[in-house]
């Protein structure tokens, strides 16, 4: 296995594919996160983390990301301000990969250029479609009949990137944002094992997405 770097922040969409992964008997060799999301999750770690979907209870009380890494013993690195500190600590662990998923911030190229083999970004929608902060959020607004997540190389701008899996479901049209989120986290999950899988075969295909048509959404007013 390649050396896994995984990038996240409070919520399902971040533990529960990480959670999936390590299920899946994928090594991460390290959790990285912002010192400001290391700290909400040190004070309230299941303010957020907590979902429960009907009688699924599989990942429905899925720890947040301090506690699955302190359960699997995987080391957590903060993404300071300070850029030449978390390059530093990313080269440490020798990162080949790093996995990113529900990550409020942009990164820097220093960072997502690091990794041998790329760094890639679960997007909780079927790009190009969807683009922006919400899209679980305007899914449910518009009533979609299909959904889905989409892992994309992180390039200079915002889920623009090529795409290299992507993977849909059917929805209810009363879905709401828990139950979608819920779904969309295990489906990212999933994706995140095939990437990992085309990787280590050097199967990965790239697809650039087409701008003609892409749609973006920022943040519910």
């Amino acid at each position: 296995m390649k050396n896994i770097v995984f990038i996240g922040s409070q919520g399902v969409l971040s533990n529960i594919p990480l959670r999936v992964l390590l299920q899946s008997g994928i090594n991460i060799k390290a959790i990285a996160l912002l010192p400001e999301t290391r700290q909400i999750l040190e004070n309230n770690p299941k303010s957020i983390a907590d979902v429960k979907v009907g009688d699924d209870e599989s990942l429905s009380s899925s720890a947040s990301l301090l506690e699955i890494a302190q359960q699997y013993q995987i080391p957590v690195i903060e993404l300071s301000d300070q850029l030449e500190q978390s390059v530093n600590a990313l080269e440490s662990v020798e990162t080949d990969v790093i996995l990113m998923s529900c990550f409020p911030r942009r990164l820097p190229a220093e960072i997502f250029q690091l990794p041998k083999f790329g760094c890639y970004n679960l997007h909780p929608s079927v790009l190009p479609a969807y683009r922006g902060p919400s899209p679980v959020h305007w899914q449910c607004e518009h009533k979609v009949s299909e959904s889905g997540v989409t892992v994309h190389r992180v390039n200079a701008e915002f889920d623009e990137g090529e795409i290299a899996i992507q993977k849909k479901i059917k929805t209810r049209l009363c879905v709401n944002k828990v139950e979608l989120a819920y779904r969309l986290a295990i489906l990212g999950g999933e994706a995140f094992i095939e990437l990992v899988q085309a990787i280590e075969a050097d199967e990965l295909e790239l697809v650039p997405q087409s701008e003609a048509e892409a749609s973006y959404y920022g943040f519910p007013e």
